[in-house]
């Protein structure tokens, strides 16, 4: 039994800190990418298309931020939808939170445009292409995976 909800990040002052905090404190050895001030500017609202940003909570059932990640339009690829800044609380991993973010944006994306592409950049090949993401490149152990829809 699932013991939170995922659904759009709270727009709140607090509720942004508290995605900043979880990016930053569960994502070390990307510090450079998940350098604060960055975070801050990045994860604020932009939802006028077509450069949107959108960010998706895992909330506790006590309503605590538990995992986060975004979803964001490519301004250089037309109906490019890029899978960015997932973390999931380390007490919270293996639940299928980050299973559910991932679900979350994509579906996300298939409901409110009628084709394009989805991007994403990871170390975890099988867990992507288990929504039918496929490999376009590998550089250092990282793949550039795309969903074509």
């Amino acid at each position: 039994m699932k013991t939170y909800t995922i659904r759009p990040l709270d727009t709140t002052s607090l509720a942004l800190s508290d995605a900043v905090d979880l990016l930053c404190s569960n994502c070390p050895s990307e510090s450079d990418r998940y350098e604060k001030s960055r975070l801050v500017n990045e994860i604020r609202p932009l939802d006028a298309q077509p450069f949107y940003r959108k960010f998706f909570g895992a909330y506790d059932f006590d309503g605590t931020l538990i995992g986060v990640g975004g979803i964001k339009a490519a301004d250089w690829a037309s109906d490019t939808h890029i899978l960015y800044m997932m973390a999931v609380n380390k007490d919270h991993r293996g639940k299928g939170v980050g299973a559910d973010l991932e679900r979350a944006r994509i579906e996300w994306a298939l409901n409110n445009f009628p084709h394009g592409r989805c991007l994403v950049s990871t170390s975890h090949k099988k867990r992507f292409e288990r929504w039918s993401f496929k490999t376009v490149s590998e550089v250092n152990n990282r793949h550039l995976m795309i969903l074509e829809f």
